[in-house]
């Protein structure tokens, strides 16, 4: 009688540990995408928009024509990387690929939408990494 009762709690300690882990593995999955989901709403892409667009305006001497093409080019950009954001945590090397992806992007289509002074002007501007405290940076990485 001893054996079976050994028994049973022995498998009853087993089965309450293997649900303990499963549950710490739902909690942490959870709390993962929660704060994913937090890092893309508090994106603000109309801030950072403003924000880059009070820099192009003035530094490349943007014409009242150009600005309402750049104007969406930034919010295109801005709108691509805020979709992208999320796999950032989860798939940093696909993220990292994207952004490269669209960084490069940027630079095609704003070439078309400004002079090559203006370009020149821009090249300088532009972050060479995530470590710049820019709008572009925010924008770009």
């Amino acid at each position: 009688m001893k054996k079976k009762l050994i028994i049973a709690a022995i498998l009853f300690g087993t089965y309450t540990f293997a649900n303990a882990q499963t549950i710490g593995d739902i909690t942490k999955a959870t709390n993962t995408a929660t704060k994913t989901a937090a890092a893309a709403s508090t994106f603000d892409v109309a801030t950072i928009s403003n924000q880059v667009m009070g820099l192009l305006s003035p530094k490349l001497k943007l014409t009242d024509a150009q600005k309402p093409a750049v104007n969406s080019l930034v919010n295109e950009i801005l709108n691509k990387k805020k979709s992208v954001l999320p796999t950032k945590k989860t798939d940093l090397a696909g993220y990292t690929s994207k952004m490269t992806a669209t960084r490069e992007s940027f630079i095609t289509k704003i070439k078309k939408l400004i002079t090559p002074a203006q370009f020149q002007a821009l090249t300088p501007l532009l972050p060479k990494s995530a470590q710049s405290l820019t709008p572009l940076a925010q924008m770009l990485f």
